[in-house]
């Protein structure tokens, strides 16, 4: 933890259990991010791909919901991803007034290729980690994402 993140946690009184989750999201994004733009793919733009593999086609309201990025970015991921040929947007038959997205057949197939070099990259992060101390790190962030969204309502 940062000099500046343990001053934060001890004058609010925070829990040190959030600077670690905190440096421990920024070192997983960090190792993530670098592959993917390896990869010739920004994190966002993996994110997108990922939602539209899964399905025919999302509207970009549901597309922002599943990714967690907002409708203004997700314009212009969009448009690069159509620059690329990897997606494309189609007019909706139920409401000819919006569009969809979804992928094309190369976009489909980048998706494929990327995901897999992508999920064998992470899983070096846990060489070495058996599969009790995996199911107590699963625990643990389970049990943090429940208080977080207790904490919500």
């Amino acid at each position: 933890m940062s000099t500046l993140d343990a001053t934060l946690c001890t004058t609010l009184r925070l829990p040190a259990t959030i600077g670690e989750m905190t440096q421990a999201w920024h070192a997983f994004e960090q190792f993530a991010s670098r592959h993917l733009r390896r990869q010739g793919l920004t994190p966002a733009q993996f994110a997108v791909l990922s939602a539209l593999a899964a399905v025919t086609a999302l509207s970009c309201k549901t597309l922002s919901e599943q990714t967690g990025i907002t409708k203004g970015s997700l314009t212009g991921i969009v448009d690069r991803l159509e620059q690329n040929g990897l997606a494309q947007r189609v007019v909706s038959r139920e409401d000819r007034r919006s569009h969809l997205v979804n992928l094309t057949d190369e976009g489909r197939a980048t998706f494929e290729r990327v995901a897999e070099k992508h999920f064998a990259h992470l899983q070096q992060a846990f060489e070495g980690v058996d599969r009790e101390e995996l199911t107590d790190i699963e625990a643990g962030f389970r049990r943090f994402r429940q208080l977080i969204n207790h904490a919500s309502r």
